[in-house]
């Protein structure tokens, strides 16, 4: 049977609060000697964007709930480091580390670490974590230079949860599986849905999915072997994020939406009401509506600004499932039309010469002709060299029409992510803003 990692992500916002122990320290030892290390705290300095100032954790930059995906490697402890002012320190776990990180400051901080050290990556040939020894300083920039801390832009994808599972396996040869709030997520972590495994329901923690709350204290069996008494969503949080997958100490019990509280006494019983919960809120629950003959209708739906938004159906049969009736459906114009997805996917598949003629009111992005294929693939040049990547255009009635890109390579990397349509001129342009606020035009030379 696989393991399950229970993915720390939480479409509630509820943070990850890294709690330090009095007995869980970092120890003062001298004794070890230590390296100066530019490294060592250009990692940190990384490693730091990835909490707030009091050790949360940035929910955008954590999706997969592990730091090896997360981050770029973990480093196995127990690890050697040393302060500017010569004292030296041994940490036994990633909370010592986020202790110091919260602690340090211009006067005082890291800057030595002693060598050699292991570390844990993720192998994307072997789809493997392995571990990897770092025996000098030049190796340790030779790793910092693969992960790209300077290109790598943080997840900027839209709160849907529809979970898709990618099967890894830990440095010890066991299975176990990562789940993710959605593709968007996975393509940041730069997996694909060739990727994604079929048997994905979710995660057993209650974060993102509104099937149950734990109800606490319980215990967890880490993949460590070892027994940890929690007694709350952010301890239990707190406590796995550093763990690839555990395990509940059964029986446990789960509140469910109506109140009732029902005793879990294995894995199995547990993956029941997953598999009951989504089969009661099934997502493609819709499907029946491709069968539909295209006649759109829209309908007017309020944002969290107070601003109005008109979304566009490709049918009553989408809108109606949707919650809609007859009576919610308004005037569409023309702009909204255009902006539907299956309008994109046509525009973008049938026509070439489609270039990224706007970034931020840059330019610099055009000369690079980007080819979109039907089956979700697409290809670009850049010196000489051609590169990959996907597409996908999907409706999102909460958010906006959305077009995902992701592109491998130089260059055009800033331009992954979850794009909201905002502007339609086909088969001529495309305007589209992300999250955070990043405006970029798609666009061909026409008529």
């Amino acid at each position: 049977m696989k393991n399950f990692k229970l993915l720390i992500f939480s479409m509630v916002m509820t943070l990850l609060v890294f709690t330090s122990c009095t007995n869980n320290e970092p120890v003062v030892d001298n004794q070890q000697n230590t390296e100066d290390s530019e490294s060592i705290t250009t990692t940190l300095n990384q490693l730091s964007r990835q909490f707030d100032e009091f050790g949360n954790l940035n929910l955008n930059n954590n999706p997969a709930g592990n730091v090896v995906f997360d981050f770029c490697f973990d480093f196995a402890y127990p690890l050697t480091l040393s302060y500017n002012n010569g004292t030296v320190v041994t940490v036994n776990s990633l909370d010592n580390l986020v202790d110091i990180m919260l602690t340090s400051t211009e006067q005082l901080y890291i800057n030595g670490i002693a060598f050699p050290f292991d570390v844990e990556v993720y192998n994307d040939s072997t789809n493997a974590i392995e571990v990897e020894t770092i025996n000098n300083e030049e190796e340790f920039i030779n790793l910092i230079e693969t992960c790209n801390f300077e290109t790598n832009q943080p997840c900027e994808c839209f709160e849907n949860y529809t979970p898709v599972c990618v099967e890894i396996t830990d440095p010890s040869g066991n299975t176990f599986v990562v789940t993710y709030p959605n593709a968007c997520y996975a393509a940041c972590d730069g997996f694909t849905e060739d990727d994604f495994v079929d048997d994905c329901e979710g995660d057993y923690n209650s974060n993102g999915n509104d099937c149950y709350t734990l109800v606490f204290p319980l215990s967890i069996i880490t993949d460590e072997n070892t027994t940890v008494t929690v007694n709350s969503q952010q301890e239990l949080d707190a406590a796995t994020y550093n763990s690839y997958y555990f395990d509940f100490v059964y029986p446990i019990d789960i509140s469910q939406n109506d109140g009732n509280i029902i005793t879990i006494n294995t894995r199995e019983e547990i993956e029941a009401v997953l598999n009951d919960c989504y089969d009661d809120n099934n997502p493609n629950e819709c499907e029946e509506c491709a069968n539909e003959p295209m006649d759109i209708v829209c309908v007017n739906i309020v944002q969290q600004d107070g601003s109005i938004y008109t979304y566009a159906y490709d049918n009553a049969c989408y809108a109606i499932c949707d919650g809609y009736t007859e009576a919610d459906f308004v005037f569409c114009n023309s702009g909204n039309d255009l902006c539907l997805p299956s309008a994109i996917s046509t525009a973008l598949t049938d026509q070439s010469g489609w270039t990224v003629s706007s970034f931020n009111n840059s330019n610099e992005l055009s000369v690079h002709e980007i080819t979109f294929n039907t089956d979700g693939n697409l290809q670009w040049e850049s010196g000489g060299t051609t590169f990959s990547g996907t597409w996908s255009a999907e409706e999102n009635p909460t958010s906006g029409n959305m077009l995902s890109l992701s592109f491998s390579g130089p260059d055009l990397q800033q331009a992954s992510g979850q794009w909201r349509i905002v502007e339609c001129n086909l088969p001529c342009s495309i305007t589209l803003q992300s999250n955070s606020g990043d405006e970029m035009t798609l666009s061909r030379e026409c008529d």
